[in-house]
């Protein structure tokens, strides 16, 4: 035995010891006060001994005073409750599909209990550990200590080892003991188990002998094939072609595409990848990685692809000290890269543990946990890995709630399967007893992580693919003997690979997980192509595969449907209802790897699902297209117009406390439900108009749900002391707030006028679109008897009912586009109904000589009318445009939520065939035919921007396939940005988009749709 015993040899825990002490030393407790105090439950050990591998030897005795990085990770308040949450949001027939949980819900919902979480961390302290704070997921705590506390506080010992590979780490030799009243409450302890940790799944990494003279003369020849400027590679929809200089140098050393390997554009092309038309702002993919990477080398590959894709890092405990060389950091080059060509439109964010060779198994678990508890990534890929039979238990728990954090959350995990075949233990463990088992690799056997298996493929358009299975390794897959399934209800139930049965121990109706679910492109042989330390490889492994997949699902984010709907989340329960259709069947090959002793053929491909290649590779459109339908209808909402109401002005410190202005790059939270008429639940979005005023600098304003990631939309631009408003719908976050975030460099103050709410309860009216159509212009005597403008301090008494498509009766509200123009001195607009009370709340504000547009959503007084008050001294022309009004009818258009996402931006070719400005007298149809939603939609709401316009003009949106009507959406002057929302119907799947004069950039964002 190790010389760390510090259990007493019967293994009671402190609570029993006390008590033989307290009789022992005669301590005066009456004979009835021990007869009503209840026993102390017995203490238990939590989790299983560890499992040193095999190959590993005994080394020197770790120190008492040897530092302990340890994570106690307790069990979830409702576990069965969060498993029946996740399976309601990732099921399709589910009225709460993709209802995620938004960023930091997770504790409140599911994190442990307060108390119990005391009464945790108070048993911990008192073992004489250091405990630190909850971690954000409410489930984890972080404990330092040393070897010697450790052993005592846990009733274990502690030994030495050095792994074949000559790391040395120690272990603990038993389970942690706990105290009986808190062993229950503790899913795993993380840490007390050093050897060893993640290792990388990429294997044949081949050094490409290029012509350096020739190549240097190509380089210098060559320009970028696509997005030289701005951020042009990131937003466009198109694959990027690879740089010929080097295609051509490659095919000078007999080096042929699809065949020796496989560029981006023709790997997409094979898997139905290539070419994304109709994306939206840039989903973001997170890569798990415990290494570094040579920034040179992602700058290379993206010159030669053109792309831009932004690359940022987030480092957990310290992150990678060690200067990536020599083979070091290939890792992480493939998975960025292979995202950057298959994706370019997503950013890529790499999270950083310590270098593997000094990571702990800890420091890699809470790297994961890092990137599920920020949230700011909706895709995750590893591919990094560990054999079943090598990973701690306690390792693989904590990791399982993790991953269902995720799946609660709407994010995907992609990872390898590995690259050893069935044979999950050989690399890394070569010429030991675990070389020649049987095993699934971890993460990938996780039940809420994508496992991707390896393919070899080749020929233009992937006419031949096969399992990957030669001497450079094999796709990994098989049975896992840790993690099961329901057998009746989950995802799997279905399937059984060819080698299963015999496989699995699974209890009574329970059945193994099954290894991989899907596959991709593995094979070193026909690989990736990559650039690395100043020099470019053909590389494979499942490494590449995981991140095609992530690739893929970030290609689906970002698609028109997910946009509207949500993104994809824990794929699988949709994933194996797509039809076969969905993937390209990899009928031929086994993957009992033969080096490790193989030989017998137990993981046969075949027709279906197989344990060799899942359910085959993508056909990359059928697949986002069955990962992105349309939500059930029940959860489409109604409006509520109210008479407009002031909830928010930080001047007087109405809605939010103080009368400080808002600092710039911070945001305003504002509670709307229950404020203004908006009832406290039930509500879906609200509609508001939003001023800002008393601007000291430039900026524009991003409203967006509460507990939702920031997105890169805007809502209203101001200069220095502009007062600017603009309407405003939103969706509410699950706290009943929404955010305001000034972008500026200076202060400004908000004012927030509610004028309406969507809910899923009865009551509501729904939309009709209709024109648009002009029913008042002042200016010519629409609308009214003289062309006169409106006097100061006055009010113009408009007929809506029976105008502009809206029906004499049964309206209950309008939507307008109104325009304030020639106004004689500053001033501002008051909407209200018709019959009723002005109130305080503003729509349009103005100065001398500008015209300012501003949709408003009014309700219909009883009257059929609505009155437009000029509260400013001086006279003011108005103009206004029916888009729709909403009733009671049944045949009108339930409202969705969706977005905030960008759908159209001139500047970066986003929804456009190039990065220009849009032309006067142009049109530009924007195309919302995703095969879903969008194109089956009524009508869109649109934050529409314009910025920098060389002469001074107007927009007009309006449905494409209808004539050019009368009516407009913003107005400028040279060189302003404006915006301003629209409700435009959609007749075939577009709306168009055209300026007057100049030219004129045009930015859209999708705040929700009727359908």
């Amino acid at each position: 035995m190790g010389r760390h015993a510090r259990v007493d040899k019967q293994g009671r825990g402190r609570a029993g010891v006390a008590v033989t002490a307290a009789l022992a030393l005669g301590v005066g407790i009456a004979p009835a006060a021990l007869a009503e105090t209840a026993p102390s439950p017995s203490p238990q050990r939590v989790g299983e001994a560890p499992r040193v591998p095999k190959g590993a030897v005994r080394a020197a005795e770790p120190a008492d005073g040897q530092a302990l990085e340890l994570s106690v990770v307790l069990q979830p308040r409702d576990g069965a409750g969060l498993k029946r949450f996740i399976a309601e949001v990732s099921d399709p027939a589910s009225p709460h599909y993709k209802q995620y949980l938004k960023t930091g819900e997770f504790a409140g919902r599911f994190g442990a209990d307060p108390k119990t979480v005391a009464k945790v961390r108070g048993e911990l302290r008192e073992e004489g550990l250091t405990v630190g704070e909850l971690g954000p997921d409410g489930l984890s705590l972080s404990v330092r200590t040393t070897i010697g506390k450790a052993a005592k506080a846990f009733r274990t010992e502690f030994d030495g080892y050095r792994l074949a590979d000559g790391r040395a780490g120690v272990t603990n030799t038993r389970a942690p003991l706990l105290g009986g009243d808190i062993a229950p409450s503790v899913r795993a302890v993380v840490g007390l188990n050093t050897l060893a940790t993640y290792e990388p799944r990429h294997t044949g990494s081949r050094k490409v002998a290029l012509s350096k003279a020739r190549t240097e003369r190509a380089k210098a020849a060559e320009a970028p094939t696509t997005g030289t400027t701005g951020v042009a590679g990131r937003l466009t929809g198109k694959t990027p072609a690879t740089c010929s200089w080097l295609t051509d140098d490659l095919a000078g050393s007999g080096l042929k595409d699809t065949r020796d390997y496989w560029t981006p554009r023709s790997l997409a092309t094979a898997y139905g990848m290539v070419d994304q038309s109709n994306v939206q702002t840039g989903t973001t993919v997170g890569v798990f990685a415990l290494e570094g990477f040579r920034a040179a080398d992602m700058a290379e590959y993206q010159a030669c692809h053109g792309t831009k894709v932004p690359i940022s890092t987030v480092k957990v405990h310290g992150g990678p000290t060690i200067t990536p060389r020599g083979g070091y950091g290939l890792e992480t080059a493939l998975d960025v890269q292979t995202i950057i060509g298959l994706a370019p439109q997503a950013k890529v964010v790499v999270y950083q543990g310590p270098d593997a060779q000094n990571a702990t198994w800890a420091q890699g678990v809470d790297v994961y946990r890092k990137m599920v508890n920020d949230n700011r990534v909706k895709v995750i890929s590893t591919s990094w890995g560990s054999c079943e039979l090598n990973t701690p238990r306690e390792v693989m728990d904590a990791e399982n709630l993790i991953f269902q954090q995720a799946a609660a959350q709407g994010q995907t995990v992609t990872a390898a399967s590995g690259d050893s075949g069935s044979n999950g233990c050989y690399f890394g463990d070569l010429d030991t007893p675990n070389a020649k088992e049987l095993s699934t690799d971890d993460p990938a056997s996780q039940p809420y992580v994508l496992a991707v298996g390896g393919t070899r493929m080749t020929g233009a358009g992937g006419t031949s693919e096969s399992v990957w299975n030669n001497d450079s390794g094999a796709g990994g897959g098989g049975v896992s003997q840790h993690f099961t399934l329901d057998a009746a209800t989950g995802y799997q139930a279905q399937v059984k690979g060819t080698g299963y049965d015999g496989r699995c121990e699974a209890s009574a109706g329970r059945a193994c997980r099954q290894v991989p679910d899907v596959a991709g492109l593995g094979d070193p042989d026909t690989g990736y192509l990559v650039s690395y330390d100043d020099s470019w490889y053909f590389m494979g492994g499942t490494s590449g595969a995981s991140p095609l997949w992530a690739a893929l699902i970030a290609q689906a984010n970002q698609s028109l449907a997910c946009a509207a709907n949500g993104p994809v989340g824990f794929a699988h329960p949709a994933l194996y209802r797509l039809p076969s259709s969905a993937f390209r069947d990899v009928t031929r090959g086994d993957n009992a790897f033969a080096p490790a002793g193989g030989g017998h053929s137990l993981f046969q491909a075949g027709a279906g699902y197989d344990l060799a290649t899942g359910l085959g590779s993508p056909q990359g459109r059928q697949i986002i297209s069955g990962l992105c339908k349309a939500v059930p209808r029940s959860g489409a909402a109604t409006f509520h117009p109210l008479a407009p109401k002031r909830i928010l002005d930080t001047r007087y410190g109405i809605g939010r406390s103080g009368t400080k202005a808002v600092a710039g790059k911070t945001a305003v939270r504002l509670k709307v439900t229950g404020a203004g008429g908006v009832p406290s639940t039930g509500v879906t979005s609200v509609v508001m108009n939003v001023t800002v005023a008393s601007a000291t600098g430039a900026g524009h304003l991003t409203a967006y749900p509460s507990g939702t990631t920031r997105p890169d939309s805007s809502n209203l631009n101001w200069l220095k002391n502009e007062i600017v408003p603009n309407l405003v719908t939103v969706p509410v976050g699950k706290n009943g707030s929404v955010e305001m975030f000034s972008w500026s460099n200076g202060t400004v103050h908000i004012i927030a006028d509610v004028s309406g709410y969507f809910s899923n309860e009865a009551g509501g009216a729904t939309f009709n679109p209709t024109g648009p159509s002009r029913i008042l212009d002042t200016r010519a005597a629409i609308g009214r008897s003289s062309k006169s403008p409106v006097a100061g301090r006055s009010l113009i008494k408009m007929k809506v009912a029976g105008a502009g498509g809206v029906p004499s009766s049964g309206a209950r509200a309008v939507v307008l586009n109104v325009t304030a123009t020639a106004p004689k001195s500053g001033g501002h607009l008051i909407a209200y109904p018709g019959r009723t009370s002005r109130p305080t709340a503003s729509n349009i504000n103005w100065s001398a000589g500008q015209t300012r547009p501003n949709q408003v959503v009014l309700p219909i007084g009883s009257d059929g009318t609505v009155n437009l008050y000029n509260a400013g001294y001086g006279s003011v022309h108005f103009v206004a445009d029916v888009f729709g009004y909403y009733a009671d009818s049944a045949n009108g258009s339930s409202f969705r939520t969706a977005g905030p996402s960008r759908l159209l931006d001139t500047r970066y070719a986003l929804g456009t065939s190039g990065a220009r400005p849009l032309k006067g007298g142009t049109k530009l149809a924007l195309n919302l035919d995703d095969g879903h939603s969008l194109s089956k939609a009524k009508a869109v709401v649109l934050n529409v921007t314009i910025t920098q316009p060389s002469s001074g003009g107007f927009l007009t949106v309006w449905p494409d396939g209808r004539s050019l009507p009368n009516a407009s959406n913003l107005n400028w002057v040279k060189g302003q940005t404006v915006a301003n929302l629209v409700t435009v119907p959609v007749i075939n799947g577009k709306v168009a988009f055209r300026a007057n004069a100049g030219q004129v950039h045009v930015i859209a964002d999708l705040f929700g749709y009727y359908e």
